[in-house]
């Protein structure tokens, strides 16, 4: 399939609906509705999978006022900076969000936020070894709880998790392809 047409529907402070014209292999046209985000640089966002000295693995459990929830995802954020990298924004966010600083940082994936809704990916770095510094420093908006889960605890907290709180499903197979890669 091809896009042969855009056109802007809406546009608010921070995203853009786009009606996205496509014509299927049988040369019939269809519209699909699509979300973009207007204030990210390159691909969009970052994630850090970060490992402490002991072994624990850095979580959030992090409100997200679109599904009215708590998300049990990994630290990270936007690219909204254009003066920083993407391996400067894992290292701010790490740092500002959870109070850990990374030493090393490894880009091992990218992968899309929502591709029926959206062309944003998420750039995700491996952080072994991280050092707590206590330098946390979150934006208003921003609610949540750091958490550090020891690798062998792992699956049993992803399969009970707190009431009132959601997996976000990338962690699971992130943490799979880390340990499959024998990163971790």
């Amino acid at each position: 399939m091809k896009v042969t047409k855009r056109e802007t529907a809406f546009e608010g402070k921070y995203l853009r609906l786009v009606r996205k014209t496509s014509v299927t292999p049988t040369n019939e046209e269809v519209i699909w509705e699509t979300v973009e985000r207007t204030n990210v640089y390159g691909n969009g966002a970052v994630g850090i999978v970060a490992l402490t000295r002991k072994g624990e693995f850095i979580l959030e459990r992090h409100w997200r006022a679109p599904i009215e929830s708590y998300v049990i995802q990994f630290p990270g954020g936007l690219t909204d900076n254009h003066q920083e990298s993407p391996e400067e924004t894992a290292r701010r966010e790490l740092r500002e969000e959870t109070g850990y600083e990374a030493n090393e940082l490894v880009l091992f994936l990218s992968v899309p936020t929502c591709p029926g809704l959206s062309s944003s990916t998420v750039g995700f770095y491996f952080a072994p070894e991280v050092k707590y510094t206590g330098d946390v420093k979150r934006d208003i908006a921003e609610e949540m709880e750091i958490l550090t889960i020891p690798k062998n605890d792992l699956p049993e907290f992803l399969l009970n998790l707190p009431d009132n709180t959601i997996l976000d499903l990338k962690v699971p197979g992130i943490i799979w392809l880390l340990a499959t890669k024998r990163l971790i």
